[in-house]
């Protein structure tokens, strides 16, 4: 049951269907929610998100409230109230509601899966990585209102994350890429991340959705368990299987087979990496569910061109650097550095950084990195970050270690220049697309 503050402001959303929370970027009628967090307090900034055109502020701090102006509305928590609205706006509408979460590749799937169902619907989706408790909110406000499927990224820092962002986005379908060790530190080991990543799953149980079931993680198959409706991939029982064809940095093709279809097809995609695939399977069980035809996911699967530092191909002379530098947990490492070989580009550098929020096994996960790195022949591997010493003290091929980025800048030119691919992976903390500007 709505409050009469969330019924006030969701008429007022209905009125001025666009909110923000930063004074740098609200526009004229813009909701304001002043939030708060560790080092800022949004209730200094307004005043000003008033006086640069937004038609309410919604408050929580008396000290700044001026009862007389009734562009300002108090509440006891904005972030409530924000994530009070989003949900109340998100009961509005009744469409397909697509959750997505997952230790590796959930944004990767979420802009394949947006891709594919936009060929034929109306489609809206999470922009950049607005997947926590406050980008959840925001996401579902910004939904056009002729939308026709949503698709919702959420992500997790510490246990009960995903619950909270269930309740607010109430998807009517479920999907987990996989469980893995982001965030381990927080959530508890992999038992952690999958109890969490699993509420998503349990959401759409307790209210008759629909999931997509990655067969070939156990742990995702566990957080399913034997829910009927359901569509499955990447096990050679599942819905979904596929053989790999073809890899290189400049994209692949996979053949996917299925019970539902008379013959094999051919998806070509610009993204590389055999962990990829998964990615694509997840979208083609997404759009085949929804109606969509093969030849438009084919077309969905085909034009998302990755960016953002995620399997992000970039020429400069006969160098390719192949940027994955948006993120980086044991697993997703593994499989980059895996696939960097897998490629036979000629002479193949590893420039790799720290691995975070891995709590107590961060160094015996560097350490162990370096035993795995150790089973290819890269001409060099560079290592930036305190916690990827422990790694380059196990290299047998030749190596540098830097402590940070910016102190690389000037070395890592000279380092590759006998060099014909090189991978770039580490965690967005060390900020290694700063060595891909000085290569």
């Amino acid at each position: 049951m709505q409050s009469s503050l969330t019924s006030r402001l969701l008429e007022l959303y209905h009125l001025h269907p666009s909110v923000s929370t930063d004074t740098r970027t609200v526009k004229e009628g813009d909701l304001f929610f002043a939030l708060r967090g560790d080092t800022f307090n949004g209730n200094a900034y307004a005043a000003a998100a008033l006086e640069k055109g937004a038609a309410f502020a919604v408050i929580d701090d008396p000290d700044v409230h001026l009862p007389e102006d009734p562009r300002y509305i108090l509440t006891e928590n904005t972030l409530l109230a924000l994530q009070d609205l989003a949900r109340a706006r998100r009961r509005t509408l009744s469409i397909p509601f697509l959750g997505i979460t997952g230790s590796n590749g959930k944004t990767t799937s979420k802009e394949l899966i947006f891709s594919v169902l936009n060929t034929a619907y109306k489609a809206s989706a999470t922009r950049g990585n607005l997947n926590n408790h406050i980008g959840v909110p925001l996401t579902l406000l910004a939904i056009p209102p002729d939308t026709e499927i949503a698709v919702i990224e959420m992500g997790a820092n510490k246990p009960g994350d995903i619950r909270e962002l269930v309740e607010i986005a109430e998807p009517t379908h479920g999907l987990i890429t996989n469980v893995g060790f982001a965030h381990i530190e927080q959530l508890g080991g992999l038992e952690g991340v999958r109890v969490t990543k699993g509420a998503l799953f349990d959401f759409c149980r307790e209210h008759e959705g629909f999931i997509f079931v990655n067969e070939a993680d156990p742990h995702v198959a566990l957080a399913a368990g034997d829910y009927p409706r359901r569509s499955s991939y990447g096990a050679v029982a599942s819905d979904y299987h596929y053989t790999l064809l073809h890899n290189s940095p400049e994209g692949m093709e996979l053949e996917v087979s299925s019970p539902r279809w008379t013959e094999a097809a051919r998806f070509r995609s610009q993204l590389t990496g055999e962990y990829n695939c998964m990615n694509i399977l997840a979208a083609i069980a997404v759009g085949e569910h929804f109606g969509v035809s093969l030849d438009q996911i084919r077309e969905g699967i085909y034009q998302y061109v990755p960016a953002n530092n995620r399997s992000q191909l970039v020429k400069k002379g006969h160098l390719q650097i192949w940027m994955d530098a948006y993120n980086a947990n044991p697993s997703s490492m593994r499989a980059s550095v895996a696939n960097a070989f897998s490629m036979q580009k000629g002479r193949t550098a590893l420039i790799l950084g720290d691995m975070l929020e891995l709590g107590e096994q961060a160094v015996d996960m560097h350490t162990a990195m370096g035993a795995f790195v150790n089973t290819f022949t890269p001409a060099i591997v560079i290592g930036v970050g305190p916690l990827m010493k422990h790694m380059i003290e196990e290299i047998e091929a030749p190596h540098v270690w830097f402590p940070n980025a910016v102190s690389a800048i000037p070395e890592v030119a000279k380092l590759l220049q006998e060099v014909d691919f090189v991978l770039i992976k580490g965690s967005r903390g060390i900020a290694l697309e700063k060595l891909a500007e000085a290569i």
